[in-house]
């Protein structure tokens, strides 16, 4: 009669010493925050990222959301009937639907895209481990706009830092597909299947890490215990984690206003909204949201959306929302902010006073 075979007793592991907290929150920011008007150059919108990503990290944020804003020429198209004036004459045309040519509607789409992509690549550049940034950035175009962020420093406060040392038995690491060998058959080599599942991870040593456990997806962002070779949840590991089991913040990019908030990432959604009004620099609007004071918020899955009015008031105008006639009917309500504050700022100064 065979043995049985006796699975080895699990080996002991560091305990993280952070913990979730009780409020968990998604922040929203424009991508306005990188564009133009905000960002003299790619240092400088790369250090604007970098400021959010710290504040995010430190304050254990679950989710960043980018908000795609919309150039004014397309809200303009978008809304209501248009009055030009003719190239002769100054005689005035009046029309319902202005056609604009394919070219400038796709330069409109691109320019305000490319703003999201890049500081949302960006803030996930931040909390990948830099051994596995060639690996997780292989096939997006925007590898060249790390220029200016390889060269800051590490953010202090990611999951692994000053954290009981946590880093010594647990790793980030990318599943990989071993080569696949070709297989001869009657004097024919047949090139093998590409592999789906796999058991190795590159954790950024000189081998790579093969798992005791079951195969894996491969090319899959996973947290590893190194001690017992297998895969782990990043909050078993670190003790805080963003969505969807991520490590540090899960980054997603919403295309338009509603989708902020029915594409969350916390399953039931968001307890609370609130607004937080920054990058006005004119004198702050009229919203017609209930004040609130960031000591009322206490436990929850709270969303923070800081922006100018104008840009979240553009993003809305754009699209039908049913039942829903004005962006203020869409919070709970709104934090206030010293007046010429800008977006960066906001979110560091904003989540030190919620205290979460």
């Amino acid at each position: 009669m065979a043995k049985r075979k006796i699975s080895a007793p699990e080996k002991p592991t560091k305990k993280p010493s952070k913990s979730m907290p009780k409020v968990e929150v998604a922040l929203c920011v424009p991508s306005t925050v990188i564009s133009h008007s905000n960002a003299r150059n790619l240092q400088h919108a790369t250090f604007i990222a970098y400021q959010i990503a710290k504040a995010a990290t430190l304050y254990n944020v679950s989710e960043i959301v980018v908000l795609s804003i919309p150039d004014a020429e397309v809200v303009a198209e978008k809304t209501g009937p248009k009055v030009v004036s003719a190239a002769t004459g100054g005689q005035k045309i009046m029309f319902d639907d202005v056609a604009s040519s394919p070219k400038t509607e796709q330069n409109h789409k691109t320019r305000t895209d490319d703003d999201s992509l890049v500081l949302a690549t960006l803030l996930q550049y931040f909390v990948t481990p830099p051994y596995l940034v060639k690996a997780v950035f292989k096939d997006s175009k925007f590898r060249k706009k790390f220029k200016y962020a390889e060269k800051l420093p590490k953010i202090p406060s990611l999951p692994f830092m000053a954290n009981n040392d946590v880093h010594k038995d647990f790793k980030e690491g990318l599943s990989v597909a071993k080569k696949t060998p070709k297989i001869v058959k009657k004097n024919k080599k047949v090139p093998g299947k590409k592999l789906s599942v796999t058991k190795y991870v590159n954790i950024g040593g000189d081998e790579l890490l093969e798992l005791a456990g079951p195969d894996i997806p491969v090319n899959v962002r996973v947290t590893v215990d190194v001690k017992n070779k297998q895969v782990v949840s990043p909050r078993d590991a670190y003790g805080v984690s963003g969505n969807k089991s991520t490590f540090g913040y899960f980054v997603r990019v919403s295309r338009s206003f509603t989708s902020i908030f029915t594409e969350s990432t916390f399953p039931s959604g968001y307890t609370k909204s609130y607004y937080i009004s920054c990058d006005d620099f004119y004198g702050k609007p009229d919203t017609g949201i209930k004040k609130e004071t960031f000591g009322d918020i206490s436990e929850g899955k709270v969303l923070l959306v800081m922006s100018n009015w104008k840009d979240l008031e553009a993003s809305f105008s754009v699209e039908a929302f049913e039942g829903v006639d004005k962006v203020s009917e869409l919070f709970d309500g709104e934090l206030e902010m010293e007046q010429g504050i800008r977006v960066e700022d906001a979110v560091m100064v904003g989540l030190a006073r919620c205290r979460i």
